[in-house]
């Protein structure tokens, strides 16, 4: 699901707002409901894909149904961070390949 999410970072003085856009149906596959939990847990494991040590504030989720996405915005804090733990990705936001058979 990670590999399918089409972000955008915005600077200003405070920080950067992370802007996370996902599929509905690959949201949908893993979440059941819509919520900040779910966001949160979003942001923390693109975070560590990335190996990004900025530190989310101020989740949000929304989802466009129109569009058939979840669009999550949070801010991203950089200053007095200390270097984040490695963490493992859990298997359920982990992308696998297809075996080919020749």
């Amino acid at each position: 699901m990670l590999e399918s999410v089409f972000d955008r970072r915005v600077k200003h003085e405070t920080g950067y707002d992370l802007y996370l856009e996902i599929p509905e149906k690959e949201y949908l596959q893993i979440y059941e409901d819509v919520n900040t939990e779910s966001a949160s847990d979003i942001v923390h494991q693109y975070l560590h894909l990335y190996q990004d040590d900025g530190r989310p504030e101020k989740v949000e989720i929304k989802h466009d149904k129109n569009n058939h996405t979840i669009n999550i915005k949070t801010l991203l804090r950089y200053e007095g961070n200390d270097h984040t733990e490695e963490k493992i990705l859990p298997n359920y936001l982990r992308h696998y390949e297809s075996k080919r058979e020749y």
